[in-house]
């Protein structure tokens, strides 16, 4: 079967692969591409890719590219489907105050499969991820942070199933009420990037989280 999957979209590129023209190749490169469309990291679309990057990253999952328009954003070595929603106080544009934080989680009416090029239509809206990872770049008061310092980042990791239990058909959730929900729920605040990979590894085979214990990220990930 034809696919656009066959070919170069499964294959990660360095960033020193020459564009061609008249079967000679050019001076510019995908690195070139890369820096124009993707420096400004603050940008909406931007972020949300990087912190598909970051999940990916601490799951090491990056071998293939990224995924358009699938069901979820990342899946697991064992299988576990993880959706990654982002946000920022700080935005690219100017601003007079920080942006209000609230999260995407509407159920879906349909659902894309990327490798068989097919839609599933439901019945019910359903959410088709196993767990969700909210990612929260900044402070109220920074008007400037540093998309690339994971310190800056705050990660919240909760079961579909919990928003399947208390927020059955709720659209979207603001920060402080998902807080609350995973603190009641898991027993802890934010996950730190270092701890990123084995919480959503617990919150998706549904055993209990342990109390967080002091950790450093292995700067190699």
């Amino acid at each position: 079967m034809w696919s656009p999957r066959s070919g170069q979209s499964k294959t990660r590129k360095a960033g020193d692969e020459a564009f061609s023209y008249r079967s000679k190749n050019v001076e510019f490169t995908v690195l070139d591409y890369w820096r124009w469309a993707n420096s400004d990291l603050l940008d909406n679309t931007a972020r949300g890719v990087l912190a598909e990057f970051l999940v990916a990253h601490a799951l090491e999952r990056t071998i293939e590219p990224r995924r358009e328009w699938g069901a979820f954003d990342v899946r697991t070595e064992s299988g576990i489907k993880v959706e990654v929603k982002s946000a920022a106080y700080a935005q690219s544009w100017p601003q007079e105050f920080p942006s209000k934080i609230t999260f995407n989680i509407a159920p879906r009416t349909d659902a894309w499969d990327p490798d068989t090029n097919e839609w599933e239509s439901f019945e019910q809206p359903a959410r088709t991820a196993d767990v969700y990872v909210f990612c929260l770049l900044g402070q109220p008061d920074d008007p400037d942070p540093d998309p690339m310092d994971l310190d800056q980042w705050e990660f919240y990791v909760l079961a579909t199933a919990t928003l399947d239990r208390e927020r059955p058909h709720q659209q979207t959730i603001a920060l402080n009420p998902l807080k609350a929900l995973v603190r009641r729920t898991t027993g802890r605040n934010t996950t730190p990037y270092g701890k990123l990979a084995e919480v959503i590894y617990t919150v998706g085979r549904g055993s209990p989280i342990q109390p967080d214990r002091p950790s450093h990220l292995n700067r190699k990930e």
